[in-house]
C-alpha cells in the first residue's frame, strides 16, 4: 500500500482567495497596513513563511509572538472571508470527493501536507465538508520551508496508526512546483494537478511522476502504477 498526502488550496478546493483576503484584513486591523500580502509570493509556501515576509515588509518584528498574534486574528478573518456571499470560483474541485471515497474504501493512508496553519486548514476544509476526511497531516504553523513537512506528515501518519512507508511509496499531490519539490527532496513521488495557478505544461516541466488537469483523471490504479 501507500501513503497519499494532499495539498489543500488549488488541489482539493478553491476558496475564492479567502486566505489572502482574510490575512490582508488581519494585517490591516493589527498594523494599519492595507494589502500587506499584495507583493508577497504565496503559491506553495507555508503560512509561517508568508506571515514572516509580510511582517518584515511592514516593519513589524518577525518573532513567534507576533506570528501567533497574526495567526489568531487571521482565523476569524478567514471565517468571514469564506462566508462572503460575493465570492466567485470557490468550492471543492473536480474529482476530489470520488478519489477520496475510493482511497477510503481501499483503506489507503490519506493525510494532508499543506502550508496552511492547522486551524486555518480545519476552517477551510470544514467550510467545504472535507476536514473529517483527514485524520492527520503536516501544516505550516512551525516551518518556513515546505520541504520539512513531508517528514512531519510521515511521523503524523505513524502516530495515527499507519505504517512508516518507504519514501518511494509516498505520494504527494499538489498544484504548485513547491509541492513537487518537497516530494522530491524526501525521495517521494509527486502528482501535479493543474487546478491551481500553474498550467499543466509548467507543472510537467518540474518533473512529477504524473501531471493531470484535474483529480477526476486519477484513481487508485493509476496512482499505484507510479
Amino acid at each position: 500500500m501507500m501513503l497519499v498526502l494532499f495539498d489543500i488550496d488549488g488541489t482539493l478546493i478553491l476558496s475564492g482567495r479567502a486566505g489572502v483576503r482574510g490575512m490582508n484584513r488581519s494585517f490591516e486591523r493589527l498594523f494599519g497596513v492595507p494589502g500587506a500580502l499584495d507583493d508577497v509570493t504565496l503559491a506553495g509556501r507555508t503560512d509561517r513563511a508568508i506571515v514572516a515576509e509580510a511582517l518584515a515588509r511592514v516593519g513589524q518584528p518577525v518573532d513567534d509572538d507576533t506570528i501567533v498574534r497574526v495567526r489568531e486574528a487571521y482565523l476569524g478573518d478567514l471565517r468571514d472571508a469564506l462566508a462572503d456571499p460575493a465570492v466567485q470560483q470557490a468550492g471543492v474541485l473536480p474529482g476530489v470527493a470520488q478519489l477520496l471515497d475510493e482511497l477510503a474504501r481501499e483503506q489507503v493512508a490519506v493525510g494532508l501536507l499543506t502550508g496552511n496553519f492547522k486551524d486555518a486548514a480545519a476552517i477551510k476544509l470544514g467550510h467545504y465538508g472535507l476536514w473529517d476526511r483527514f485524520a492527520f497531516g503536516a501544516f505550516g504553523d512551525h516551518h518556513v520551508d515546505r520541504r520539512a513537512l513531508v517528514k512531519v506528515a510521515v511521523d503524523a501518519a505513524v502516530e495515527a496508526g499507519h505504517a512508516r512507508y518507504e519514501a518511494g511509496r509516498i505520494i504527494v499531490i499538489g498544484d504548485t512546483p513547491l509541492d513537487v519539490d518537497c516530494a522530491h527532496a524526501y525521495g517521494a513521488r509527486a502528482i501535479a494537478v493543474a487546478t491551481g495557478p500553474f498550467s499543466h505544461e509548467a507543472l510537467a516541466d518540474t518533473g512529477p511522476s504524473l501531471t493531470v488537469r484535474t483529480l477526476a483523471e486519477l484513481n487508485l490504479r493509476r496512482i499505484g502504477s507510479l
